[in-house]
Parts: C-alpha cells; structure tokens; sequence
C-alpha cells in the first residue's frame, strides 16, 4: 500500500508553496470539521501537490510533538491513501482503500475497533483462513472504519488525505465522495479536530455542498515556470523564450510542460536550432492527447511498440521487468519452441549470460514507448507501467491503442489484445525446459506464475471478433506434474 505513495514525485524546489498559503486552505485547516477537494486536469500535478500536503502537516505533527514534549501516538494521526488505477485491485478499489486505512488507524490507536477484531477472530475460528476460505466486504469494513473514526476523534485530531479518487471509477468516486462528506457530519462536534483532503480529476463531476475546493490549474503557472526554467537554465540559456513557451503553452498540465522540456533537451542534443525548437512547441496542441498521439507517431518499431503497449494496458496485474522481459521474447505464433531459443534470440533484452542484472530492458520499456512507460519500485520488484494515469486512458479509452493496431473500435483492440496475450501465456507454457522439468520456481521459470495464472483470464475478454479456433490446438499441457503442481 506504500507503493503509489513512494512512486509520485517529490514537490520541485520552490514550488507548491503556494498550496500553503492559499486562503481557501488556510479555511479548510481551521475548521473542526472540514473537506477539501483538490481537483485539476489529468497531469495539472494533483498527486504532488497532495503528497506536499501530506508533507507539511507531518512536518508540523513532529514539530508539535517536540514542542510539547509529548510521544509520537498522542498528535494528528495521519491517514493516506494513494489510488492507483495502474496498480493491483487493493490500489483501485474502496476495498483495498478501507483495508489500508483501517490498518493504519489500528496502528495508531489499537484499541479503536474492537467489533472488527471479534469479527475477524470469529470467522477465522469458524470458517477458516482470510482471504482463503472468506474475504471482507467493502461495505462492511466502511462501516467498521466509520465506527472505529468515530471513537479514535473524541480524544485525537485526525486527518485524512485521499489521492486520485477518480482512479477507482466513476460510482465509486461518487460514492466514496458523499461518504466522506457524511462522514465528517456524523463525528461528534465536541470531539478533536476532523479533516479529510482528496483530489480528483473534473470528471466524475462531485455534488458535494459542504467542500473546500481548490482548482490546481488555476494556481500553477508559477510553479511550473518555476519547473521548466530550473530544468532548462543551461540547455536554453541563450533562448529564454523557450522555457516561457512552454509555461503558457501548458495551460496549467504539468506533465505536458514535463514532456515538452525533455522534449526540448533531446532536440537540441540531436543539433536542432531553438528556432526549429519553438516553432515544434507552438504546433503541439496544450493536450495530453495530442503530444501522447504526436509520440505514437514516432515510434520507429510499432509491432513491438504495439506488444508492449498491449501488455501493460490489459495484463491482469502489473507486470514485472523480467516476467514482461519474457512476455515480449515469446512470439504469438509458436516462434520459438524453447527457453534457449527465446534467449538467444536478438530481441531477448538482456546482455546477461546468468541471471540478469542489466538495464537492456528497462532501456528497451523507454524506448518503445517513447517514454511513456517506464519502471519503478514495488514490493514485487521492479514494475513497468505507465507513467501517468492519462497514457492508459489514452490508450485503452481513447484512439491510443487505435493507431498502433489499426482497429476500427477499442472494444476492438482491447479483444485482439487480450487474444495475442492469451496466446503468449500459452506458449511460454509449451516451451520444451517447462514440459521436461519437474519443479516450476520462479527463479527458473520467471514468467510462469503469470501464464499458468492469467491465460485463461485474457482469453475470456476475447469476444466473436477474434477467432479462438486456433486455441485449442496450443491447449496441450507441459505435463501432469505441472498440472498438479498448480
């Protein structure tokens, strides 16, 4: 659950200041009972802003702590939760947020929801291991928190940042968001001071009367000139038009101005006049769509830019940099009949002759993306995914996905897709080391938990469109001893 949190970038020197001393909220921390809604375009910068805000108020937790001379568990206890529509189910539903955040809540206050603990024991007692043999209900484990918030706030401040609502889906952003608004309403009014701070994109369009609301895209045209003139300084020293460009092009989208700057960087290393410059960056509209559409158009290797892209839209769970080192060696088609012969091929990104450590791959991800992928940290180890929430809408929502394949729909797409992947899985399963061994260890076999887990996933969000038959001339099975393995 630390891993979206860990992922977003740090606020820039010198910018998100302003968030601080902004009067709307300044309000919102002055009230006992109080809802901000930070809400701007898609890459306007909303997560950074929020983990700045995060930021401060621990800052100032610890800092009111040592003032009065009083240990860590007796200030603001302090709940976060990042969702991440690119993550795993408990990082995009209200299921995995009301895990986290009752899990926090227990931390700091232990005895704050004794229902939830006798519930906990007496199922396990009677029907078995969570998550085995039961698993808990969004609905009910709302209720618990909701109960358990309730006790924790008579005696203790509590504050709640919530980011990227909007990441879980449309009715459950609703939802989530007149619950919180209820919420505040049901703490008791002698208690201690109750806030909670959320950021969502404009659309779900929120009905929500009582909220504080701060629009980023309103207030951040300082900050990222702040950004692109630090980024720049050297690069464009002899042009500062460029860097003012870009700042009143982006028309308040950080990641557009992000882009654009790498962009600017790249160009003038491959010798292009800032003349040449300047006028590429007025023709890009200020969208994310239209520079995400104007990199599509660079790929130099679209069918592997394609399977990439198709891996990480539509893979059942985020995939690792090895399991999708393999995912993209293993040809559709029965290519390569072995493990041997998918490392020796010249597409095998990897430059290691045991096991590897090399960055081949995490290059590769960068460079058939055009830089909209990239790698970062996780629990599980290195992940691949996109870097913004708006490159998979682009792409599976919108007509991304549409000019790499030349489908004439995204439902389309996103079933050709899902059979290409299935097909993958099964040949990664027919490969003959797998048929021969009798132990199935990710060491050796990196990518067979997924195969083994997820073909059969893929292969039921194929519909008519894709014709299946060949299917069941792969479904020959390694051997029994994998079978009963798994």
């Amino acid at each position: 659950m630390d891993d979206r949190p860990n992922d977003v970038d740090r606020a820039a020197h010198g910018t998100c200041e302003w968030l601080l001393r902004h009067n709307t909220y300044k309000d919102w921390t002055s009230e006992n009972r109080g809802l901000l809604w930070i809400v701007g375009k898609p890459g306007s910068g909303k997560s950074t802003l929020l983990k700045h805000a995060l930021g401060h108020q621990s800052e100032h937790n610890v800092e009111h702590n040592v003032g009065h001379n009083v240990g860590h568990n007796v200030g603001t206890i302090i709940l976060v939760f990042f969702f991440h529509g690119r993550g795993g189910e408990f990082q995009r539903t209200p299921l995995g947020l009301f895990r986290s955040l009752l899990h926090q809540l227990l931390n700091h206050a232990p005895n704050a929801s004794p229902d939830l603990v006798a519930k906990f024991q007496e199922r396990k007692n009677t029907i078995g291991e969570p998550d085995e043999k039961w698993q808990w209900h969004p609905n009910e484990l709302q209720t618990f928190f909701t109960s358990s918030l309730r006790r924790v706030s008579e005696s203790r401040p509590v504050c709640l940042f919530v980011d990227a609502l909007d990441e879980c889906g449309e009715d459950d952003a609703r939802g989530l968001a007149q619950y919180f608004e209820a919420l505040l309403q049901e703490l008791p009014s002698t208690g201690s001071q109750s806030r909670i701070c959320f950021t969502c994109r404009h659309f779900p369009i929120l009905a929500l009367d009582q909220a504080f609301k701060i629009c980023v895209e309103e207030e951040n045209k300082e900050d990222i000139s702040t950004y692109v003139q630090t980024q720049l300084s050297e690069v464009c020293e002899k042009a500062p038009y460029i860097p003012a460009t870009i700042t009143n092009h982006a028309s308040g989208v950080f990641m557009w101005a992000h882009l654009m700057t790498k962009r600017v960087r790249d160009r003038k290393l491959a010798g292009d006049s800032f003349k040449k410059i300047n006028k590429e960056i007025q023709s890009i509209p200020s969208t994310l769509e239209s520079l995400y559409d104007d990199l599509i158009q660079r790929m130099d290797n679209k069918p592997a830019s394609l399977k990439l892209i198709q891996l990480i839209c539509f893979a059942s769970e985020p995939l690792s940099l090895d399991e999708l080192r393999w995912a993209m060696v293993v040809d559709g088609d029965g290519l390569y009949q072995s493990l041997r012969e998918c490392r020796d091929s010249p597409d095998f990104a990897c430059n290691c002759e045991n096991a590897c450590n090399c960055d081949t791959m995490e290059k590769r991800v960068t460079t058939l993306s055009c830089g909209l992928a990239e790698t970062t940290s996780s629990s599980h180890g290195p992940t691949v995914q996109f870097i913004h929430q708006s490159v998979a809408d682009f792409f599976v929502e919108k007509e991304g996905l549409l000019a790499l394949d030349g489908c004439k729909t995204s439902t389309e797409a996103a079933s050709r897709a899902h059979f290409q992947i299935t097909k993958i899985c099964i040949h990664y399963l027919k490969m003959e080391e797998i048929g021969l061994s009798t132990s199935y260890s990710k060491n050796d076999f990196p990518f067979i938990r997924y195969a083994a887990d997820s073909w059969f996933f893929h292969a039921q969000c194929t519909d008519g469109s894709v014709p299946q038959e060949d299917l069941l001339n792969l479904l020959t099975w390694p051997s029994n001893s994998f079978i009963e393995s798994w």
